[in-house]
């Protein structure tokens, strides 16, 4: 009797060991799995930047990230996976850097689309991979579709750094004509990069006006711009 029971408990302890050992080891795989999820983006991003869309598929993918052909199903079931994950993670960091605090302060709204008009830009350029993806001709539909929450989400992070510095008044739709602005650089920038295959700084100058004058017709000229928050 004591026996079979102590046998029980022995089993128990042991299944509740196995518990604790895969529970422990699950944020290890997780981990490990963000790894290579990023080491594979990074390697579609750099395989962008020196080959056509056209010319970079999957077993390029996993030979350029090290990574055995068959574990890239895994996180990509297709090229096209592939491409929205990167554009994706572009995306994201581009989100980052429109929150970035300016310094010194924009004493103008002007100054402020000037400004990041030109950030913009200059990401771009940075970014050969990414121009590529947005502003390229063999743009996907996913990627597309990508491009389209990603200018939404620019459009709302542009109003806020507007609202941090200056006393905004309210404009009706404003996110969709902000969302405009961004659009109009975008296609002055694409045409660019057809030309070009870079952003020139003309069509930066271009971009730039072309977003002023739009922004005039719903902003005034003169905005008071919001006192510095202490601390």
């Amino acid at each position: 009797m004591s026996s079979d029971t102590g046998g029980t408990e022995a089993s128990r302890e042991s299944d509740d060991d196995s518990e604790i050992a895969a529970t422990e080891r699950a944020p290890a795989r997780r981990r490990r799995g963000q790894l290579r999820l990023k080491v594979l983006i990074e390697a579609t991003d750099a395989l962008l930047a020196e080959h056509d869309v056209s010319e970079v598929g999957l077993y390029q993918i996993a030979e350029r990230a090290g990574v055995p052909t068959a574990s890239i199903y895994h996180f990509f079931p297709n090229k096209e996976a592939a491409l929205v994950a990167l554009a994706e993670s572009c995306l994201a960091e581009m989100g980052e850097t429109v929150r970035v605090e300016l310094t010194p302060r924009p004493a103008t709204w002007q100054e402020l689309i000037t400004r990041r008009v030109r950030a913009g830009a200059a990401y771009y350029n940075e970014h050969p991979a990414l121009m590529k993806l947005f502003l390229g001709a063999s743009i996907s539909a996913e990627v597309r579709k990508r491009d389209m929450a990603g200018t939404l989400a620019m459009s709302e992070a542009r109003i806020e750094l507007l609202d941090r510095y200056f006393v905004m008044p309210p404009v009706p739709d404003w996110t969709d004509r902000v969302a405009t602005s961004l659009a109009l650089c975008d296609g002055i920038w694409a045409l660019s990069y057809s030309q070009h295959r870079c952003i020139t700084p003309a069509s930066i100058e271009e971009s730039t006006r072309a977003v002023l004058a739009y922004m005039r017709l719903y902003l005034p000229e003169w905005i008071a711009p919001r006192p510095p928050q202490a601390g």
